[in-house]
């Protein structure tokens, strides 16, 4: 499990006066991009003329993040094959331990060179594996789920 954590700044609200759709994204996307560098897949990763690409990003929103809040974001990986990896991220208030939301985003190993998906070189795809086997083995909130109406309530 990667963490990444972050303060809720006054110029990240809305005209509701909550942390705004983009400043959510932003945050989730800080911790993705802090769990593939320690997974080895940053700078180092394309200089090497590969990268990772995120193919698809979705945002739960559980509850209102007013200004000031200390956040923590727990980033896992909840699914892989040779070529792609999905991260699972859970936005927590640090203040009492309640879930604000969470994201999924599905990241693709892409060539520099070609543009295209590739797969994983195989130390890669075992540092991907090694990382999945070793957090925490409890099912995550939200994993999954889709914009619908019937999807109902978040889990909180």
């Amino acid at each position: 499990m990667f963490i990444y954590r972050c303060q809720v700044r006054s110029s990240w609200l809305d005209s509701n006066g909550h942390m705004n759709a983009r400043r959510h994204f932003e945050v989730f996307s800080d911790a993705g991009d802090l769990a593939c560098h320690d997974l080895g897949l940053g700078l180092s990763y394309i200089k090497e003329g590969h990268s990772v690409f995120t193919g698809d990003f979705h945002i739960t929103y559980v509850r209102e993040i007013p200004a000031g809040t200390s956040l923590t974001i727990a980033t896992r990986i909840v699914d892989l094959d040779a070529k792609r990896f999905v991260l699972h991220q859970e936005m927590i208030d640090d203040h009492d331990q309640m879930l604000a939301a969470t994201a999924e985003q599905l990241q693709l190993n892409v060539g520099a060179a070609s543009r295209k998906v590739e797969p994983f070189r195989s130390e890669v795809l075992t540092r991907l594996r090694d990382a999945q086997r070793n957090q925490d083995s409890s099912l995550p909130r939200n994993v999954g789920r889709t914009a619908s109406l019937a999807a109902g309530a978040p889990a909180r």
